[in-house]
Order: C-alpha cells, then sequence, then structure tokens
C-alpha cells in the first residue's frame, strides 16, 4: 500500500512540474519572440530610412552641374531667341537623362523663365514661387533640398535647388531646379496589410506613405493654430487635412480609434530636418505570426508530456512490483556467485592479492604465488612491502598505500617484486577498495600484470623515438623556411593582384566610362532631332541611349567590385557601408551594417583584406545560405579590428567544411594570415553561418 501512495504522489508532482514547465516555457518563448519582432522593426526602420535619404538626395549634384552650364548663364544675363532655345534644349536634356519630373529657370525675382513642362498645361513658366523656401536658400548662397506639393501641378516632389553664378561675380543671377516624384519610392515601400511606413513634415503630416488613404493627413493629433500655420507656408497646399486618428503610448507605441495598438518606431530623414520615417506595424499581426505557431507546438507538448509521464510512472509501479521479486532471486544468485568468485579468484592464471588496512596480504592467487615462487603459508598474513623492491617498498609506503586508503583507487601503479631466488619482477599493479556498511575500506582487491618484457620493448622504442625525434626536428624546419617563402610569395602575389584591379577598374571607370557617357548624350541629341523627321529612327536611338545607359551600369559594376575607389579615397567602412548597400540592391537580401566605436585610419593592406573577406562571404551567402538577412559588424578595439559577417540561412556542419566546394573559406584564411590575423568559422544546419575575421592593427597618420 505505501509503495502504491509514493508512486501516486509522484505521478501529482510530475503531472504539476510539466504543467508548470510548460507554461514558463510558452511564457520565455513569447517574450523572446516579441524581442526578435522589436528587433525587426528597428532594422526595417534603418533601412527604409537609408533607401528614402539617397533617393531624395539624388539629384543634389546634377541640379549643381545644371546651374553650372554656359546656357542657363546666357539666358539670365543676354537672353535672346537663341538663349531660350538653348536654355530649353538643356533643360529637355537633363529632365530626360535623370527621369526627373521637372527641370526649371528662375530669375533672382523667383519667377520661373524657363522649364522643360513649358508646354504642358500644368506648365508654371511665367509663376513668381519666390516664397518657397528651395529658392530663397538657393539666393541666399546655400543649395536646398525641400519636399512640397506643386502648387500648379499639385504633384509632390523633392526639390533641388542650387544657385545660377555669373563667370564673374559672386551674387547669384537666378536658381536652377530639379523635381523628382516620389511615386516610384512609394511602390518600394511595400503594401503589407500588417505594416504602415510614412514620411512626416516636422509638424507630423503625412506626405510620403505607403497606404494612399494616409497621404495628406496629420499622424498625431494638432491644435488650430498648428494646422493655420501649415497652411499659411502653402508647401502642402490650403488643406484641410484631417488627424489619423493615432495617439502615442509611451515612447514605442501607438493606439487608433478602433483601439488596436501599434509598435511605433521612427528615425530622422538625413538631410531633411524634423522629417521622420515612421514604421507601424499591429500588435495582433505580431502576435499572430510569432505567438500562434508556438501555441500550436507547445500545447500538444505538454499534453503529450504529461500522457508520457503519467505511463511512465504506471510502468515504474509495475516494474518495482517484479524488483522486488527479482531482487530476492538475486540475493540467492549472489551466494552462488560468490563461491563461483572464489574458485575463479584462486585458479585464474593472473597475480592476484588482497591487503588489510595494516598493509598484510590476507589472500594471494595461485598464480601470484608460481610467479614469486612463494607457498601459501610463507605470505599469507605478512606485509605486502616485504616482497618488493626497497625502492617500490619506500613508494608504497609513502605515497601509494595513503592515497589508495584515502580514496580506495589506484591504477597501473608501477611496482617491483622480488622473487623468492631474488630476481626482480617489473609489474603495474591496479587495486580498488573493499569498503564496509559505514563505507570504510577494510581490504583491497588487486591485480598485479607482469611488464617486464615489455620494459624492455619500451628501452629499445625510446631510443628509435629519440632518433626519429632529430629527424623530425630537422623536417620541421625545413617545412617552416619552405612555408615563410610561399607565405611571402603569396602576399607578394595578392598585392599585385590589388594593384592590377585597380589598374583595370581606373581604366573602366575613366576611359570607357567617359566615352559611354559621351555616346549616351549624343544618341539623347539624336533621339530628340530625329523625333521629328523620323519617328522609328528616333525609337531606333532611345533604345541606344538605354543600352547605352546599362553598359554603364555595368562598367561602373564591374569596376566598383575590381577595386572600389571609395576603399581608397574614404577608407574601410565607408567601402563596406556603400558594399552592404549595393549588395542588398542587387540581391535583395537584406544587409545591414553596423560600426561599433570609432575605427581608426588603417594600413591599406589590412583595408584590402578586411574588403575582400567581407566581400566573399557575402558572395558566399548569395550562392549558398539562402538567407533572408546578412549583419555586418566592425569593431575596433585593443589594438584589434574585428569584423563580423553573420547570415540567417540554411548553414552547414563545420566538420564537413572540406567537402563543400567553392566557399572561399582558404581563400579568405589566407588573406587573414597574411596580415597577421585568424578567420574563424561558425556555423551549423538551420543556424546559419557567421565568418569572425581579427587582426591586429596600427593606427596611421591619413596622408
Amino acid at each position: 500500500m505505501k509503495l502504491r501512495l509514493i508512486f501516486l504522489v509522484l505521478s501529482l508532482l510530475a503531472f504539476l512540474s510539466a504543467t508548470t514547465g510548460g507554461y514558463i516555457h510558452y511564457t520565455s518563448l513569447k517574450k523572446a519572440a516579441f524581442k526578435e519582432a522589436e528587433h525587426h522593426a528597428i532594422t526595417r526602420v534603418e533601412i527604409i530610412q537609408k533607401n528614402l535619404s539617397t533617393f531624395l538626395s539624388e539629384n543634389v549634384k546634377p541640379v549643381r552641374t545644371l546651374a553650372g552650364m554656359p546656357q542657363l548663364i546666357k539666358r539670365l544675363v543676354v537672353g535672346g531667341s537663341d538663349s531660350v532655345a538653348k536654355t530649353d534644349v538643356l533643360l529637355d536634356h537633363f529632365k530626360s537623362a535623370l527621369r526627373a519630373d521637372v527641370c526649371y529657370l528662375m530669375n533672382y525675382d523667383g519667377v520661373t523663365i524657363a522649364s522643360s513642362n513649358r508646354d504642358d498645361d500644368d506648365s508654371f513658366v511665367g509663376k513668381n514661387f519666390a516664397f518657397r523656401p528651395y529658392f530663397q536658400g538657393a539666393v541666399d548662397g546655400s543649395p536646398t533640398s525641400y519636399l512640397a506639393l506643386g502648387t500648379t501641378s499639385r504633384k509632390r516632389g523633392v526639390y533641388c535647388s542650387y544657385p545660377v553664378f555669373a563667370e564673374q561675380g559672386d551674387s547669384p543671377l537666378g536658381v536652377a531646379v530639379i523635381k523628382a516624384s516620389l511615386e516610384q519610392i512609394e511602390k518600394k515601400l511595400g503594401q503589407s496589410r500588417d505594416e504602415i511606413v510614412v514620411v512626416t513634415d516636422p509638424r507630423g503630416l503625412i506626405f510620403i506613405a505607403n497606404r494612399k488613404a494616409w497621404l495628406f493627413q496629420l499622424l498625431w493629433h494638432h491644435s488650430e493654430r498648428e494646422l493655420r500655420g501649415l497652411a499659411e507656408s502653402r508647401q502642402f497646399g490650403k488643406g484641410p487635412w484631417s488627424w489619423t486618428g493615432l495617439v502615442q503610448d509611451g515612447e514605442h507605441y501607438a493606439i487608433d480609434k478602433a483601439g488596436n495598438r501599434y509598435l511605433a518606431n521612427r528615425l530622422e530623414l538625413d538631410g531633411f530636418p524634423g522629417w521622420h520615417v515612421v514604421h507601424l506595424r499591429s500588435l495582433k499581426a505580431i502576435y499572430k505570426v510569432f505567438l500562434d505557431p508556438l501555441v500550436r507546438v507547445t500545447v500538444p507538448t505538454v499534453i503529450t508530456l504529461c500522457i508520457l509521464v503519467t505511463l511512465a510512472v504506471f510502468f515504474l509501479y509495475r516494474k518495482a512490483s517484479i524488483e522486488i521479486v527479482q531482487r530476492k532471486n538475486a540475493e540467492q544468485a549472489l551466494r552462488e556467485s560468490e563461491k563461483r568468485y572464489r574458485s575463479i579468484y584462486h585458479n585464474t592464471p593472473a597475480m592476484l592479492h588482497s591487503i588489510n588496512v595494516d598493509g598484510r596480504l590476507v589472500s594471494v592467487s595461485d598464480h601470484w604465488l608460481d610467479a614469486l615462487g612463494y607457498e601459501r603459508e610463507e605470505v599469507v598474513g605478512e606485509p605486502l612491502l616485504d616482497f618488493l623492491t626497497p625502492e617500490s617498498s619506500c613508494y608504497a609506503r609513502e605515497e601509494v598505500l595513503p592515497e589508495f586508503f584515502r580514496t580506495g583507487f589506484c591504477k597501473d601503479i608501477h611496482y617491483q617484486y622480488l622473487r623468492k631466488d631474488g630476481a626482480v619482477i617489473d609489474v603495474l599493479l591496479s587495486a580498488i577498495g573493499d569498503r564496509d556498511s559505514d563505507g570504510t575500506i577494510v581490504r583491497s582487491l588487486a591485480v598485479s600484470i607482469d611488464i617486464s618484457a615489455r620494459k624492455a620493448a619500451e628501452e629499445a622504442l625510446r631510443q628509435a623515438q629519440e632518433k626519429l625525434s632529430l629527424y623530425t626536428q630537422d623536417l620541421e624546419r625545413q617545412v617552416k623556411k619552405r612555408t615563410a617563402e610561399l607565405s611571402r610569395l603569396s602576399g607578394s602575389i595578392m598585392a599585385d593582384q590589388e594593384k592590377e584591379r585597380a589598374a583595370i577598374a581606373r581604366g573602366l571607370h575613366d576611359e570607357l566610362g567617359q566615352v559611354l557617357t559621351a555616346l549616351r548624350i549624343e544618341t539623347v541629341w539624336l533621339a530628340d532631332r530625329l523625333r521629328p523627321v523620323d519617328e522609328k529612327a528616333a525609337e531606333r536611338a532611345a533604345m541606344m541611349s538605354s543600352l547605352i545607359d546599362d553598359t554603364i551600369d555595368e562598367v561602373r559594376s564591374i569596376a566598383l567590385r575590381l577595386r572600389p575607389g571609395i576603399l581608397d579615397d574614404l577608407g574601410l567602412v565607408e567601402a563596406l557601408e556603400w558594399y552592404a548597400a549595393d549588395f542588398e540592391r542587387r540581391t535583395g537580401i537584406t544587409c545591414a551594417f553596423t560600426v561599433e566605436g570609432v575605427i581608426p585610419f588603417i594600413s591599406e593592406t589590412l583595408a584590402t583584406a578586411a574588403y575582400r573577406i567581407s566581400q566573399e562571404a557575402l558572395t558566399n551567402v548569395v550562392r549558398h545560405a539562402v538567407a533572408d538577412q546578412v549583419f555586418m559588424f566592425l569593431v575596433a578595439e585593443d589594438s584589434l579590428l574585428v569584423l563580423i559577417v553573420e547570415d540567417d540561412g540554411v548553414g552547414f556542419f563545420i566538420d564537413k567544411l572540406s567537402e563543400v566546394v567553392g566557399l572561399g573559406v582558404a581563400g579568405m584564411r589566407e588573406r587573414a594570415v597574411l596580415v597577421g590575423g585568424f578567420l574563424e568559422v561558425l556555423s551549423s544546419p538551420d543556424q546559419g553561418t557567421k565568418i569572425v575575421f581579427k587582426a591586429p592593427f596600427k593606427s596611421e597618420e591619413k596622408s
């Protein structure tokens, strides 16, 4: 009855433990899943912010080039029909080449005197836009990028302005402006149902959004005074501007009119003070995506575990009942086994003996007696030390026996026995202690193995090993010498490769790039001239222009892959940042690059090695990883440069790395060794891959 009660209590405790463990497991997974969602949202808004900043600033350099064209200067200074025609052709050319919404020229008073949309219904030639901040900033000598709704076209766009100066003079004659449409970038924001991405001005007005219904609404509630100030700016029309109904709930959360909560993150746009990218994601969607699978897995697992525990306890109960019967049978078998043991002990062909706590022999096997030449009556009751050589006797008395009676175990102790005829026998002794009910050692059970023949063989082997060691040392010296020579040769080859790549890249970019650019300008000019005369010929010329565009992009891409100029001009950090963005654009795989701390100016050799290792690592991600995200980290600490490339791909078994073809790990490791560093590869199936490159550096002054 007691046994049944014990197992019943154990069953209840096991059930409670399994249930509690399942609940704790579920809550911990829920917390971890939500943290992962927060991290994903932060990464997402950082990527969107970088892409938006790049798009909104891409016309800064072209408008500066446009403002420096002599046709615009002549149009503002001289005028005349000839300069008007040339100005129109130039503005049309820039609009076509840049795929801009409109390019136009304003005089010093803010009046539009030339525009690429002069023949359109929404043309604003002759209209005064002196109230626009982008005009006011450019006239004051400060080129400006400005987001606003077109006064005439009613189209949203980003305006990039630059002052037009006379050839001799410091005061601007007028302002050149390029306006780019925002529709293309909105398409890249995506149309996810549980994700809202908007761009707001400093007052919170939504100017860019992946949901059309949210455009020109106020993200947060504002007062009437603030709304009047928004209308007076004329930046976004006359209004009215409704409120989305969102209310902030702490720093990272928001609630809409229906009570739905959102995870909210925002970042400021580079070059547009006060403008923010805001990312909203529904908490319900996060719970559904991350927690529904956990519920489907955890609940059945806990139920199954409880059933298994119950069955296990029932099985153990049945097993215990059988075990009691078997134990009684085992006791009887043990008594019979002791008889057999004594028979085996005394007749086995091995040197067996037992001693008591005083070190006296209490039993010896027949083979022990035969090996030493004694009779049983001569040894039983005598100290074991009397049958050892003086050196072995001293060693046993001072070290082995005290340690044995303390631990109850010893193994492979080298002794020398003295035979009755005076001969010496080398043995290896191993023993265990036999304990009483209190755990006290009362006797030993020892076996000794005669190793006299083995000792002789070991001495011969030692002499042979000494000769082999001398030969091995000489061989190692030769191998080190050859390895050093190969290392220097490999480093020289890689350095020559980098120089050749840089030369080829410069040739492609400077010579072939210039020729292709000239060809494109000519084909655009030819297309414009042929369109009134021969429409088919003009279309062919436009196709040629498109092909030349693709060729220019390909040449630029090849030159950058061979040797990015940014690595030589700006350094490793900017080169890795550019390559991460280019990798994301080319492959569609999210690539986040993070720099921790301040990276000092390092040697060209180390910077090249780090760049090529990251390049090869990202190439492997595309070829083998099947990843959705890649993270790159660059850290400089304690004169050690650390580069980490980590993906969330399929991974692989590290011990099978040598069997994988084309991973390029050998090349990356060789580059790491050549700069005095090392490369570590961490991976496992379905856990992604992590490449860690570490190398010492000395900070150098940039020349």
